[in-house]
């Protein structure tokens, strides 16, 4: 007796390169995967003198100049080196930061300062009736971020007494939400910064013209796709879905019970660029300086267009059992993009990454 099974191969074949403003560009087929990596130059605000056991900084507000008219809150991960803030500063993983405490420092900046959230912070400390004058709450909660950060990071211990340059108000809020990101902060391993798209067909069966379910795993946020030829991309409900999402399980609906290939491409990828990134300044040949490290604050979202194609075959194989459903044999459908790409496995299937905007390899340069 012959029933159908699923087959299915998928492999990249084209590098992929990520940025902190988003998907850069991957390169053609058959040419060297762009360097990853994302840069940025440094813009800096007027901050807080703090008051410490050792030294007196001040929590000057930093962010990062993406190129493209944003800029991302950033901290001093380095008390004791000096800021280069005329040098392009690139992206390097936490194991070339020669910094301690980098999981309880994530841990604090997802509680902490992201630049948007002063309001908030303030209240959760308990401090946001004080009289803060001159300074703005941005400056505070920066101030006070920037302080546990240092405290983790170099050692430094503010000044309890005398925390601040400014007034009683100011000093009782920057302390207490420094000693609230102390007490509440729990450590957090660095993200997983490489994209990735995995579709597992492990418990995928053939049901006439239906095969599945399929599981998606992805750190993309969402990924949209168009309908394929000759069959429909279902929920467990039979409905036609066009998006995938993290942990999603869906179904092929093929248009006729035959052995068919079925190739779905898609339309967009949303990526979320975690907190924690970690970036070091630069010389004009890209090679690293001595200088304050510097640590991303805040996550952003943003929609690309790109193209990601995958194959499903279902093709006649021998069985010995009569029964309608049977298990799918064949590998399984994974789909791994990484950083600077190189080429996983020859194979069916291009990933080609295009931002909406003209093709960057960072920030404010050309690729």
């Amino acid at each position: 007796m012959m029933s159908k099974a699923l087959k299915g191969t998928v492999a990249a074949a084209a590098g992929v390169m990520l940025g902190l403003s988003g998907v850069a560009a991957a390169q053609a087929q058959d040419e060297e995967p762009t360097p990853s990596g994302a840069s940025g130059t440094v813009v800096e605000e007027p901050g807080i003198r703090l008051h410490g056991e050792t030294q007196d900084p001040t929590a000057v507000m930093l962010g990062l100049d993406l190129g493209d008219g944003e800029t991302r809150t950033v901290y001093c991960i380095q008390i004791t080196v000096g800021l280069e803030d005329s040098l392009i500063h690139e992206e390097r993983p936490w194991e070339d930061i020669p910094v301690e405490d980098l999981p309880l420092v994530l841990g604090v900046l997802l509680n902490g300062y992201n630049g948007a959230n002063a309001a908030e912070l303030l209240e959760a400390a308990g401090v946001a009736a004080e009289n803060i004058d001159p300074f703005t709450a941005d400056q505070v909660a920066y101030a006070g971020t920037q302080a546990a950060i240092w405290e983790l990071t170099d050692g430094w211990e503010i000044t309890a007494a005398d925390p601040t340059e400014g007034d009683a108000g100011v000093d009782t809020a920057v302390l207490a939400v420094h000693d609230y990101l102390i007490a509440n902060s729990e450590p957090v391993e660095e993200p997983d910064f490489e994209p990735y798209f995995e579709v597992d067909d492990s418990e995928a069966v053939t049901d006439g013209t239906v095969v599945g379910p399929f599981t998606v795993s992805t750190n993309f946020t969402s990924v949209e796709f168009s309908q394929p030829e000759g069959a429909t991309v279902v929920d467990e409900n039979g409905d036609a879905v066009t998006s995938f999402a993290d942990g999603q399980g869906f179904y092929v609906e093929f248009d006729e019970a035959a052995s068919s290939t079925v190739t779905l491409t898609t339309d967009t990828i949303t990526w979320t660029t975690p907190a924690g990134r970690t970036f070091v300044p630069v010389d004009a040949e890209g090679a690293d300086v001595e200088g304050q490290r510097l640590i991303l604050a805040e996550e952003h979202t943003s929609e690309y267009a790109a193209e990601l194609e995958f194959e499903i075959v279902v093709e006649e194989v021998p069985s010995e059992s009569p029964k309608p459903q049977l298990p799918v044999t064949g590998s399984s459908l994974t789909y791994v993009a990484s950083i600077g790409g190189a080429v996983l496995v020859a194979g069916v299937v291009a990933m080609v990454l295009m931002r909406r905007r003209a093709a960057r390899a960072d920030w404010g340069s050309d690729a």
